[in-house]
């Protein structure tokens, strides 16, 4: 039986708490050696050009997640592109935009580093979204050469940008899930799929989550009702695959779009599993509304189809909120998204 992934630590830095569970151990170890042997062998995007890189390998990784690490190397700038006068003030990113390689850890990662590709790929000719998406700058079987944004998850900055990020990625699965899949996308085994096929893996967290009985209850009753609604019988749509509160970044400037991040996960299928994870941004309809504004994928409109559709995404809410609280401690920043919504 293929069960849940835990929640991988995410590309933008959260505070860690000791007890958080670690990623598994590398098979692939990540050095400065391979870092740069990899930027050697690189299959740059088209329309990007060598010149446009202004590289230079961090002395040390920006993160680490479960399946990847994130080093810095330098920054781009497309050609052409004017630098600021001299004595004028910078300003932030006039000269390039940050970039990282991301590196897969574990050998088993390398199918959703190329999924990302595939994705990203997809997105960027898809023409403008409503949030931004990492720049896909070069490839390699085992790496990724992406633009990288400065700034906090959404799960650990304040109310007041958690709440607009909420917003901002309901509009964007909205548009995400509009998109026709115009490339072969493998399926993911455990997100965009029947409710049914992950009950025992919902038992199983309940088993271990420790709730108080009424959150249990609650959670128990959302599940079930998940599963009485009509399944999905519509078109598989495209999905992010893990939209949760750590794979959102919200710009240091304050003022830019988040950036949605983390398209390994990404499938056709079912869009309840990406609303539920949406439901831990902001645990209430009003946030499934917005998404139903922005949506345009044919049934959309259609009453019986959406309330099947809001029952099972709060379903999904619920296992993916029980994947979070096995897995980090309540001071975490993703342990307390779960919690948050369990106890809604």
């Amino acid at each position: 039986m293929t069960s849940d992934p835990v929640p991988p630590p995410p590309s933008a830095p959260l505070p860690v708490s000791p007890s958080t569970v670690s990623p598994p151990p590398a098979d692939l170890p990540v050095d400065e050696r391979r870092v740069r042997r990899l930027l050697g062998e690189l299959d740059l995007e088209p329309g990007v050009e060598r010149a446009s890189l202004q590289l230079r390998i961090g002395p040390a990784p920006l993160g680490e997640g479960w399946d990847n690490v994130l080093w810095p190397v330098g920054k781009h700038r497309p050609v052409g592109e004017e630098r600021p006068e001299r004595g004028h003030r910078q300003q932030a990113g006039a000269d390039g935009r940050p970039v990282v390689l991301r590196v897969v850890r574990r050998d088993a990662a390398r199918p959703l580093l190329m999924r990302e590709a595939i994705v990203l790929r997809l997105l960027n000719g898809a023409g403008p979204l409503p949030m931004r998406i990492p720049d896909l700058l070069g490839t390699h079987p085992e790496a990724l050469l992406v633009t990288w944004t400065s700034g906090e998850v959404a799960a650990s900055a304040p109310s007041p940008q958690q709440e607009r990020a909420a917003v901002a990625l309901a509009e964007m699965l909205g548009a995400v899930h509009s998109l026709p899949i115009t490339a072969p996308l493998e399926r993911n085994p455990v997100r965009g799929v029947p409710l049914a096929t992950r009950a025992a893996a919902f038992a199983h967290d309940l088993d271990r989550a420790e709730l108080p009985a009424r959150a249990r209850d609650e959670a128990r009753r959302r599940w079930e009702r998940g599963l009485d609604a009509s399944t999905w019988t519509g078109p598989d749509l495209l999905l992010h695959g893990d939209p949760h509160p750590g794979n959102l970044v919200v710009p240091e400037a304050g003022t830019e779009p988040p950036v949605l991040i983390d398209w390994g996960d990404a499938t056709p299928g079912d869009p309840a599993s990406d609303l539920g994870a949406l439901l831990l941004h902001r645990p209430d309809a009003a946030i499934l509304a917005r998404y139903r504004a922005a949506a345009t994928w044919p049934g959309i409109e259609d009453e019986a189809r959406w309330a099947a559709l809001a029952e099972r995404a709060g379903a999904w809410s619920v296992r993916l909120a029980l994947a979070m609280v096995t897995a980090y401690p309540a001071e975490h920043p993703l342990g307390g998204a779960g919690h948050r919504l369990l106890d809604a």
